[in-house]
């Protein structure tokens, strides 16, 4: 139907903006004295010092870490693509209209703070391909994608009813325990990560049936 293809063009639009401020992100020169400033937000970082023998771990074993990496990837893709798919063929275009918001408040939020990267951060192409992860963008941190996306997913995933929450929630947490072992992101990172999917999350039912009905009047005009 019309509205399904507004949403669709709405939706590669997105992640086009995506993919191109994630480039520009990635691109841009930092100030000196990112390696020192680092490691200073990396001592002071209590959920580092928790994970700290995992964290070795990893370092010692290429392997286990491109594992991880890979595992973590699939399961931000697998929530990105039941989003896009929820929002294309279900009846509100609720699930990427947060997604879009959260997209949009990383990348302002990334442009007003960039962080220094976290000592000991393992982030690299483990050789498996990604949708929505960018490995050549290692500049990135506040605040958490895998954890937003995956917050937002499990929220998504959870309104199907049942026990989906469970599976939801246990993937959420296994995308925010990963992080922090691969030292990809601080632990303000993952908080505000996980906080701003919850806020996004509920905006997003206030916003979204006027937004569904924006589109449901261009589709009638087309049709």
């Amino acid at each position: 139907t019309a509205t399904r293809w507004f949403r669709l063009i709405i939706i590669t639009i997105a992640l086009g903006l995506w993919f191109l401020t994630q480039s520009l992100i990635g691109a841009r020169e930092l100030p000196a004295g990112q390696a020192a400033a680092g490691e200073l937000l990396s001592d002071g970082d209590g959920l580092f010092a928790v994970t700290a023998g995992l964290h070795r771990a990893l370092e010692a074993n290429p392997g286990m870490a491109d594992a991880l990496l890979i595992a973590s990837s699939l399961g931000i893709d697998l929530l990105a693509l039941f989003l896009i798919v929820a929002t294309i063929f279900g009846s509100t275009i609720r699930p990427f209209l947060a997604l879009i918001i959260l997209f949009m408040l990383r990348q302002i939020c990334q442009g007003l703070s960039p962080l220094p990267a976290p000592a000991g951060m393992i982030w690299h192409d483990p050789g498996f391909p990604s949708l929505l992860v960018t490995y050549g963008v290692a500049n990135d941190f506040f605040f958490s994608g895998h954890t937003a996306i995956a917050t937002l997913g499990a929220i998504e995933v959870g309104r199907l009813g049942g026990r989906w929450w469970i599976v939801g929630t246990l993937l959420a947490l296994f995308e925010m325990a990963t992080v922090i072992a691969l030292r990809a992101h601080y632990t303000m990172d993952v908080y505000a990560g996980a906080i701003t999917a919850l806020l996004v999350a509920t905006l997003a039912v206030t916003l979204a049936p006027r937004v569904d009905a924006l589109i449901a009047r261009e589709g009638d005009t087309v049709r």
